[in-house]
């Protein structure tokens, strides 16, 4: 079995978002921030509706949590 982290970018407050740009200011690099997401739990059912759609479509689907 592979595990396959997929992040998104992370929801920051404005006091954070200061914190970022000061910090990218004074090292002279842009930063990214991203939250790691939260996987769905699917039943078999649904499982199988996803492989399906993958094989049908040819590409990797991933389930995140909404």
């Amino acid at each position: 079995m592979r595990t396959m982290v997929c992040m998104g970018y992370a929801s920051l407050s404005k006091g954070d978002i200061e914190k970022v740009k000061t910090v990218e200011k004074e090292m002279g690099v842009t930063l990214l921030a991203y939250e790691v997401p939260t996987y769905s739990k699917l039943g078999d059912d649904d499982m199988k509706k996803i492989k399906d759609l993958e094989k049908d479509l040819g590409l990797s689907l991933v389930a995140y949590e909404v």
